[in-house]
């Protein structure tokens, strides 16, 4: 599973909106976090409504897919 660079922005964003960004700026610092919005806002110029409104299930599919592949070649292994 390769996430690409929008999906990963918008997991970020999607954990932030649950742990808060002040929680992402002790995990990260003030200065990563300061670049990742930079590029989020641009992700968002750049980015039409409906690319944004798949980007984030598309992130979540490949994630769980991910999961259960590796659960399964343990199983297997």
């Amino acid at each position: 599973m390769e996430l690409t660079k929008a999906e990963k922005i918008v997991l970020v964003s999607m954990v932030t909106d649950c742990i808060g960004v002040e929680v992402l700026i002790e995990l990260c610092g003030k200065e990563s976090v300061s670049k990742l919005d930079v590029m989020a806002i641009d992700l968002a110029g750049n980015t039409t409504p409906n690319e944004m409104s798949e980007i984030g299930p598309s992130a979540v599919k490949k994630l769980v897919t991910s999961i259960l592949d590796e659960s399964l070649n343990q199983e297997e292994g």
